[in-house]
């Protein structure tokens, strides 16, 4: 059993990715095969199409997974994906963090991209990039790295009109 795409399924999907046009794209973004084959995946992982008449958990999960409320939240992962990648990629463009934080979210995203890539084909890369960059300012905001050297400024005007107190 492999876990997410095969070296010949992913070749295949980078020959697609060569010749995409804008009606390939809005397709995708529309995510119509995207949840009928993951639909078909997730039911395939529980015992097949025909689990759903079995008695308990399993069975409930796959009637839930066949059915088309499922089908219609999986119909919105490409299109969110990729907003929530496209905003990653804006916040390190245009966003305001010191240049070592945008190095740090750059290859958070790369790393997770690629990740997903394996796993997913485009809309893995969407999903892995968008996961690096929450990561990646997840680490800095825990760390305390994610602040712009401006927040670091009025933290310390902060703590020196406080007579040194936090």
């Amino acid at each position: 059993m492999t876990i997410g795409h095969s070296v010949d399924e992913q070749v295949e999907n980078f020959a697609r990715m060569k010749g995409i046009n804008i009606a390939d794209a809005l397709a995708l973004l529309g995510g119509k095969e995207f949840a009928n084959s993951a639909q078909l995946g997730i039911l395939n992982r529980l015992g097949g199409v025909g689990a759903g008449g079995a008695n308990g958990v399993g069975a409930n999960i796959a009637r839930f997974a066949g059915g088309k409320t499922a089908n219609t939240m999986l119909r919105f992962v490409p299109g969110l994906a990729t907003a929530t990648a496209a905003l990653g990629a804006a916040d390190i463009v245009a966003g305001n963090d010191s240049f070592g934080n945008k190095v740090m979210d750059a290859g958070a995203m790369g790393i997770g991209g690629i990740a997903g890539g394996m796993m997913g084909g485009p809309v893995g890369v969407a999903v892995g990039s968008s996961l690096g960059k929450g990561v990646s300012d997840a680490t800095q905001a825990i760390f305390g790295g994610g602040k712009s050297s401006e927040e670091r400024r009025m933290e310390e005007a902060l703590i020196a009109l406080r007579g040194g107190l936090i």
